[in-house]
């Protein structure tokens, strides 16, 4: 599996808020830390921050918890907070760098994996363009060393062994819906229930059972984290014909050609 495709669309939901702003001030590469480290050992990455400001400009590294629900929005926790959290074993260095116009820090990720875990984690380290309070608000606990975050990228860090190849993943509950119109839709329900990271593609066909005639949808694309579902729709473009028709959902998550499927019957009249 290429990592490059697998998590395409899990960077596309960590474009965080004021993009012009981190456009102008802040330039963060990579945009992903993948980790493959095996319990009881380590590893060090780097982010590369650049202050592309006109002035100087601090920078914190905060980490912290996400999960996504079944329509992919992403939700942030405190570190360590949830079950699939890897924050703990992170080391950040330095926390804090502040830079002048156009220079650049190489900042090192530190992932210390514990003997005894094996399973597949994540967090997300936030690159914050900072600046310094001052009177009363200085002291707010909820800002690390008296800064105030003007702008921030998200980073989503990942940790999975390389000895853990536990890939699975099912496809349940197709059900059909018909619009006022006549539209028809087709949902359904994937599921991780492995312990890696999935890279899934689902397909739609419908199947005439009059004439054998035969329509495979365009794939659907996403990634799907251990323990995590999500709804998939289709939409038929065009009407059916009267007639019966078997409708089946497939699901690909590119691991040994393993395909999942669930079928539905229907009648067209």
């Amino acid at each position: 599996m290429k990592t490059t495709t697998i998590f395409i669309l899990l960077l596309a939901i960590f474009a965080i808020t004021d993009g012009n702003l981190i456009a102008q001030e802040i330039e963060v590469t990579p945009g992903t830390l993948m980790f493959n480290v095996n319990p009881g050992a380590s590893q060090t990455q780097q982010i590369f921050v650049r202050n592309k400001a006109k002035t100087e400009q601090s920078f914190i590294f905060n980490l912290a918890d996400w999960l996504t629900d079944e329509m992919g929005e992403v939700k942030y926790f405190n570190p360590g907070t949830t079950g699939r959290s890897c924050a703990e074993w992170i080391t950040i260095t330095p926390s804090l760098v502040s830079l002048q116009p156009n220079e650049s820090v190489r900042v090192n990720v530190t992932m210390l994996v514990p003997n005894d875990n094996p399973s597949t984690k994540w967090a997300v380290v936030f690159v914050e363009s900072a600046e310094e309070k001052t009177g009363p608000t200085a002291i707010d606990k909820d800002i690390q060393m008296g800064l105030k975050v003007s702008a921030r990228i998200a980073i989503p860090i990942y940790q999975s062994p390389s000895g853990n190849t536990l890939y699975k993943g099912t496809i349940e509950g197709l059900t059909e819906s018909v619009g006022d119109d006549g539209a028809r839709s087709y949902n359904s329900v994937v599921i991780n229930v492995g312990d890696k990271i999935l890279n899934c593609k689902i397909f739609f066909t419908i199947l005439s059972l009059e004439t054998a005639e035969e329509f495979t949808s365009d794939p659907i694309e996403f990634s799907l984290l251990p323990e995590s579902n999500k709804n998939v729709e289709y939409k038929l473009e065009e009407p059916l014909e009267k007639g019966r028709y078997t409708v089946t959902a497939i699901l690909d998550y590119g691991y040994n050609d393993e395909l999942e499927g669930i079928q539905l019957d229907i009648e067209v009249k």
